[in-house]
This record gives structure tokens, sequence and C-alpha cells, in this order.
């Protein structure tokens, strides 16, 4: 599968700091997202089956469709044959080295053999010389048998890589699930035929969501990283207990969307907040106010 980090959805709301009747907190609002992975082909074909929809929930490893992959057996058939082919080149290979080898040894003794006869003047020089011609003539033998031997051996482990190839391309026809949560958007039909990184689904953990604030240079000094916030559902009694996972070191302009022109021109500093939504209460884009105390 090829994954991907989709962007955040449209930002998020900055409430300017009031004390809404409490003066040990201040409160701001956001939207709530989540981290939203893109599930993609990595192999080409038709999709032969869809086992999830939108709405679906989803465990890690799941399978969620399935790519046909037929044409991929037959190139790996092809590879089968190809390398059922090698392997008798080896084996003839194998019997060439081994008799230059033999070869080359026998006329190594016979070489030396002769050296020693002629010291002893028991051979001639001419002799000794057409030897000498002959184990380089041998050498030359081997050394050719043995690189011909290191090229089947070559094509050999191409072969096999391709077929490793194909088979990860098979495996990659089984689209699985990258974590546990829920499908978002379905993106394909049963029957279409993808492209390598084409969009099948988009899924998302929704059991761990987040917003974020933006907090003036006066207010952040009363945020902390780790610090625990309370976030509230608008319009709802639903209350979660959020705790502060990143704030930026760097300020920014209040995104355009916000509030006033004058507000709009505030320097703040974005700030994360991590909230557990395990019964699922939380929905991406859902607007939430955010109450952090003052000196927490």
């Amino acid at each position: 599968m090829n994954l991907r980090i989709l962007p955040a959805l449209p930002f998020l709301l900055l409430l300017a700091a009031c004390s809404d009747g409490n003066e040990m907190e201040t409160t701001f609002t956001g939207i709530m997202d989540a981290n939203t992975v893109r599930v993609s082909a990595e192999t080409p074909g038709r999709v032969l089956s869809l086992y999830v929809d939108e709405g679906d929930a989803i465990t890690r490893d799941s399978v969620l469709a399935i790519i046909e992959t037929e044409r991929l057996g037959y190139q790996l058939d092809q590879n089968d044959a190809m390398m059922a082919e090698l392997q008798h080149q080896l084996t003839a290979s194998e019997s060439r080295l081994r008799a230059a080898r033999v070869q080359r040894d026998n006329v190594a003794k016979k070489y030396e053999r002769f050296k020693t006869l002629l010291s002893q003047q028991a051979a001639t020089q001419q002799m000794v010389d057409d030897l000498k011609t002959q184990l380089e003539s041998t050498d030359d033998e081997l050394a050719a048998a043995e690189a011909a031997m290191g090229a089947l051996r070559s094509k050999r482990s191409q072969i096999e890589s391709g077929s490793d190839i194909v088979r990860k391309q098979q495996r990659d026809g089984s689209i699985t699930a990258p974590l546990t949560g829920r499908v978002l958007v379905r993106y394909t039909e049963e029957g279409e035929f993808l492209g390598i990184g084409a969009p099948l689904f988009d899924v998302a953990n929704l059991r761990d969501m987040w917003t974020r604030i933006y907090v003036s240079e006066k207010q952040l000094p009363s945020v902390r990283l780790g610090q625990e916030v309370r976030v509230e559902v608008d319009g709802s009694d639903a209350s979660f207990t959020g705790r502060v996972s990143w704030i930026s070191d760097k300020a920014e302009f209040t995104p355009k969307t916000i509030l006033t022109e004058e507000t709009r021109t505030a320097l703040v500093y974005p700030v994360k907040i991590s909230v557990t939504n395990r019964d699922e209460i939380l929905k991406i884009g859902m607007p939430v106010t955010v109450h952090v105390e003052k000196g927490a």
C-alpha cells in the first residue's frame, strides 16, 4: 500500500481569550480533526472485490480490497521457465569449468616435469616451450569458463530478483488497513481499473483526535506541553480531557478566516490539543471550545 498523510482540514478557529465568568480560565475555539491516511494502489489492475464502505470500522492489517494480479502469475511462470533453462546452462557450464581445471592442472604438472627433465638434459627446450604455450592456453580457457559461469549466476540472480518483485506486486494486490479506525472516503468501485498510486480509501483513527487553537503572546506563558485542558462540544454537554501536545516556536498571523480584521493582524502561536475519543463522540469538523486554566 502506498500511504500518505493528508493535509489537515481547513483551519481552525481562534476565539479571543475571554473570562466567560471565570477569571482562572481562558477559552478558545477550534475544529476537531484527525490524522487521515490515504490508502492507494501499489500495483496496477482491476478492482475485483471491495470489502468495506464509507463509515465502516476497520482493524489494522484487515483486507480492504483485492486488485486483480492474474497477469503477474503469467510473468512468474515465464520466469520459472527461464530459470529452468538457465539451470541446464549452469549444469553444462559447471562441467566445462571442471574439465578446464583438470586440463590446466595436467598441463601444469607436465610443464613442471619437463622443466626438470630439461635441467637434466632429458628434454629439449622446444618441448618445454610448447608445454608453456599449452599452459597459457589452458589458463585462458579456464578464465573464460569461470567468466561464463559468473555470467550465468548473475543472470540467475536477476531472474530471482525479478520473481521477488512480481511476488511483492501480487501481495500488494491485497489492500490492507494501515491502522485501526474507520473508512472516511471510498474512491473506487468494483471493476474499475487502477494505476499505481490511484487512491482507494481515506481512513483515520477517530479515537485519537486533535484540534488546534491560537494563543497570543500574552497568553502563551499559561500554556505548557503536557498540560491538561477541558474540551467541550459546542451546543452539547459532552466534555473531554485534552492535552497540549505541541506548541509552535514561531508566531504567525491569525488565519484570515477568523474574527475581525484587527484580530487577523495579531501574532499568535498555534497550539495542538490532542484528545482521546474512545466512544467516537467527536467528529472531524466538529467545533469545540477549549478551556485552559491560567497558571495550571
